[in-house]
């Protein structure tokens, strides 16, 4: 087990969780997708109208102040077939800290969190060729629940500009 602890971020991380989502995103061949900023991470998870939250992972043993290697970001939703359910958005965790628990550690205050407020679920999703995080997610005791039934759409931001134009209100 590396030596990390797991907190709630506070505003003064964003900049680290910005460091670490450039990685995520850099390790998912998408780097050029990322358009979140300190900014936009200060308002959407510290401002006024919050829109998530994040836990961190913390080590302090390589030099010997405390840095971030991984985090795991989740928002809370609803649904009318069973209420109040825990979305995780992201969990990464730095290379050279992987497989020695700290997404573990992350998973279980996201399940702790989620179960103290009686939360029916918890729900993420994950890209098939992600073979590691699947086998991690089947240990937890996960369940795959794509159906035929059940489609994910996507509109982005062009996208909602050019449907509420054509909308007549």
């Amino acid at each position: 087990m590396a030596d990390v602890s797991v907190r709630e971020a506070s505003e003064d991380d964003c900049d680290e969780i910005i460091r670490l989502m450039q990685e995520f995103a850099t390790h998912e061949g998408n780097l050029h997708l990322l358009k979140t900023s300190v900014q936009t991470l200060k308002r959407d998870g510290f401002g006024e109208k919050k829109v998530f939250d994040c836990f961190v992972a913390e080590e302090t043993q390589t030099t010997g102040r405390p840095r971030l290697v991984g985090y795991l970001l989740y928002m809370w939703s609803f649904t009318t077939m069973s209420g109040r359910f825990l979305f995780v958005e992201d969990l990464f965790v730095e290379k050279n800290f992987r497989r020695k628990g700290v997404g573990s550690l992350l998973w279980a205050s996201a399940m702790k969190l989620a179960l103290s407020w009686g939360c029916g679920y918890m729900q993420w999703m994950a890209k098939r060729r992600n073979t590691m995080g699947i086998n991690f997610y089947k240990k937890l005791g996960a369940v795959e629940t794509n159906t035929d039934s059940i489609m994910t759409f996507t509109l982005d931001n062009d996208a909602m500009k050019t449907a509420c134009s054509n909308i007549v209100s």
